[in-house]
């Protein structure tokens, strides 16, 4: 296993989001740990996993915790979907849904629905 500078940069433009206004960016609340393989203009997906998670975020209202696995992302299964691919699925504008399927522990997966929400000011 490797992990590409890419994915971090994947991380910080999926996650970062800004002050959102209608058709800004917007914004779930929780950090990534992402696998890749392959080359940076073919990367692969391994492993994506929940890091953190901000409280009161889209993300902790529908139960989200650090250590979740996401299985599926808007449909595209994590294991060797292209990074670029999955990005691009994620990014919501404010008022929009995101559908993951998660996988908690030992638990069954289970599917979550994220509603965008504009960045909350520091």
């Amino acid at each position: 296993m490797r992990s590409l500078p890419l994915a971090l940069a994947l991380l910080g433009a999926v996650l970062s989001g800004t002050a959102a206004i209608a058709g800004e960016k917007g914004w779930f609340g929780f950090a990534m740990a992402i696998d890749v393989e392959g080359t940076p203009l073919n990367p692969k997906l391994r492993t994506v996993k929940v890091d953190s998670v901000v409280p009161a975020s889209p993300a902790a209202s529908a139960g989200i915790v650090p250590g979740d696995l996401f299985l599926e992302i808007e449909g595209i299964s994590i294991d060797g979907a292209n990074a670029y691919t999955v990005k691009n699925a994620m990014q919501k504008s404010v008022g929009e849904s995101l559908h993951l399927k998660i996988k908690h522990g030992a638990e069954a997966p289970r599917e979550v629905v994220l509603t965008a929400a504009p960045k909350p000011s520091k």
